[in-house]
Formats: structure tokens, C-alpha cells, sequence
């Protein structure tokens, strides 16, 4: 963690592997292909973001063997308490603007795993996220008020209308889960 609570890589790719197994079981081969997918989806093959962060968590306690001790492709997994924790704790990470690889990889973890929190933590995320994108909103405005010519300026306000678009939809979403408690 860096030190504004902010995740490296590894440790988005352990917020990938624990909030997968916050929702049940699975092998170490379906956890490591579903960690795989996900991250190349969102940032792209990245050589950073794979080797033995699964081990890693085996080790320090987070996961375990449902059974036996060792792991292999098709021992079944389960996250203990000391994961749990873990997770919650990565989730409560900070983000950076503007938002490198880690970071859209990061959000893109916190909005997928959003509903395992409880409900003042969901809160606490959906304003981390909101924040974030106010943030982005004024760098964008500030760089389309010194450069709104051409192809660029026209880029930078559909940039602009897509963060505007994300913060409503996060008020909207934080409007959703204030009224259903």
C-alpha cells in the first residue's frame, strides 16, 4: 500500500482473489482464470498483475484449503476470518486521480464487490468513488478551458459528459441504498 492508502498492483490482485471468495468456494485453477479475466478485461494482459499473489495469501492466512494443506489446480478454497478482514481492508483503499491502470483496476473491484460490505461501508465507498470522479471532472474542465480546440476539445467534453454521467449515477445509486435500509 502506498502511502496514501492507495493499492499496488499485488494488492488489487489480492482484492480480486478475496472478494471472489467472499462469495463461496472455489478451486485455485477457477480462482486464478477468474482473477486472470477480470484483470485483462479492465487493464490488459499485464505481467504485474499475475505470479503468486494467491500463494501469498495462502500463506499469510487469508485462504485456505477447504481440505488438505497444499495447493494445487483443483483444491478447493475458502477465504478465513483473517482474509475477511483483509478484504475490508483493501476495499477501504484511497484511490489516485487520475487513475493509472491500478486504479481503474481498483475501481472497477470496489463497484464489483461493492454489495459485500455492509451498508455504511457501501456508503463510505459510493462517496470515495463520487469524490474520485469530481476530481476528474474539474482536471478535465481545467484541460478543455486551455485546449478546446478541435478533434481534442471534442474528445475532452465527451470525457466530461461521461465523468458528469458517472457522478450522477453514483448519487442515484447512494439514493438507491439510503432508501432501501
Amino acid at each position: 500500500m502506498y502511502a496514501d492508502k492507495s493499492l499496488v498492483s499485488t494488492e488489487a490482485v489480492r482484492l480480486a482473489a478475496l472478494g471472489r471468495l467472499m462469495a463461496g468456494t472455489m478451486t485455485y485453477a477457477e480462482l486464478a482464470q477468474d482473477i486472470r479475466f477480470f484483470t485483462a478485461r479492465i487493464v490488459g494482459p499485464s505481467l504485474d498483475l499475475l505470479g503468486s499473489s494467491l500463494e501469498l495469501l495462502h500463506l499469510d492466512g487469508s485462504l485456505e484449503p477447504v481440505s488438505g494443506e497444499n495447493l494445487h489446480d483443483d483444491t478447493e478454497l475458502r477465504i478465513t476470518d483473517q482474509g475477511r478482514d483483509l478484504f475490508e481492508n483493501l476495499m477501504e483503499a484511497n484511490l489516485k486521480t487520475p487513475l493509472d491502470d491500478t486504479g481503474r483496476l481498483v475501481m472497477a473491484l470496489k463497484l464489483r464487490f461493492l454489495f459485500l460490505l455492509p451498508e455504511d461501508g457501501q456508503l463510505d465507498q459510493i462517496d470515495l468513488l463520487r469524490e474520485i470522479a469530481e476530481i476528474e471532472l474539474a482536471r478535465l474542465e481545467d484541460l478543455k478551458e486551455s485546449y478546446d480546440e478541435g478533434a481534442l476539445g471534442k474528445s475532452l467534453a465527451l470525457d466530461i459528459e461521461q465523468t458528469r454521467a458517472r457522478i450522477a449515477w453514483l448519487s442515484k445509486l447512494e439514493a438507491e441504498l439510503e432508501s432501501a435500509a
